[in-house]
């Protein structure tokens, strides 16, 4: 989620062609073959698709259209470059649905054609490969800053109270665009609270005690929401997209004043660095408690992409089996 990535209610805050006659949202139908250009032109790519008696002729076109971009990818150089890296951070499926939605523009299908229950679609378009390096750019530090915020080091090793945090979602259930993030938090003890989001921009935003001020000491065994609606902050999820992570902290004691940050929202790696070395002498430290929640957010078309690559997959292996 971009940080500004949620809105305040008094202001603003941080925080295709055509078959049969059908219309087709998605690029228009070519006239005359488009040929290929070279290097810093246009690329071509072609795939077909067989549908079966459940599937709908339109939603057949659209697969077909989304297995000839994603055939294009490999023939661009930001793309091919990185895509051992994607695979090492198991970033391939989405990745490479965004890629398509974002690295590719002028789109043309120059022929189309359906038999026996298949769609066929040949299809040009001109690379975007600086959008491609960014993108593939900002998913692999998402994952990695993730990855760093989740790790032991980061939280005491002890603790002689419970702390949970969780949010509107099932944790395998990713967030997609525009849609509302709730976050919730409950305490065993009455204790001094501090919540932050790290998000897929690199940024971490303090929400307690910088952006909800009054939930800065919370009462054990009592549940609190940050985001719901009707709330004076409300969260809605927008790009940049990929994991991200919610980490709550509750002590007894008041916080060490290096984990006091005055701006709502902050770099992540600098704001990390000093958490691990506060970390290091509160390591066996009962007063302390921590928990946190992995997030995945994402764009609406990009996830149906990523799943139905994912299901190919699948199937693909089981037949190699």
């Amino acid at each position: 989620m971009r940080s500004p990535g949620f809105t305040q209610i008094a202001s603003p805050v941080l925080m295709a062609g055509f078959f049969a006659c059908q219309a087709w949202a998605g690029p228009q139908l070519a006239t005359e073959p488009t040929k290929s250009i070279p290097d810093g032109g246009q690329v071509q790519s072609s795939a077909c698709h067989r549908f079966g008696k459940d599937e709908s002729l339109l939603m057949a076109q659209k697969k077909a259209l989304a297995l000839a971009r994603e055939a294009m990818l490999p023939k661009i150089k930001a793309f091919a470059e990185n895509a051992e890296l994607l695979n090492d951070h198991g970033l391939e499926h989405e990745v490479i649905a965004a890629a398509s939605r974002v690295g590719l523009s002028h789109e043309r299908i120059t022929k189309q054609e359906v038999k026996a229950r298949q769609v066929c679609v040949w299809l040009t378009a001109t690379p975007n490969s600086p959008e491609i390096s960014k993108l593939i750019k900002q998913r692999v530090n998402a994952k990695e800053l993730a990855k760093k915020v989740q790790e032991p080091e980061v939280a005491p090793t002890s603790s002689n109270f419970r702390l949970k945090v969780w949010t509107n979602h099932k944790e395998d259930q990713p967030f997609v665009e525009g849609e509302r993030l709730v976050v919730f938090v409950e305490s065993e003890k009455e204790a001094y609270l501090k919540l932050d989001y790290y998000t897929a921009e690199g940024k971490v935003v303090h929400l307690v005690p910088n952006v909800f001020t009054t939930e800065a000491r919370i009462q054990g065994g009592q549940a609190y929401s940050f985001g719901a609606e009707g709330a004076a902050v409300e969260f809605k999820i927008s790009p940049p997209f990929g994991a991200e992570t919610i980490r709550a902290w509750a002590s007894t004691v008041p916080f060490d004043a290096a984990l006091i940050e005055a701006d709502q929202a902050s770099e992540a790696t600098a704001y990390l660095a000093k958490v691990q070395n506060v970390m290091k002498s509160k390591a066996k430290d009962p007063t302390w408690a921590s928990a946190m929640v992995a997030i995945r957010t994402s764009n609406k078309d990009d996830l149906e992409v990523a799943r139905e690559r994912e299901e190919r997959e699948r199937k693909k292996r089981g037949e190699e089996r």
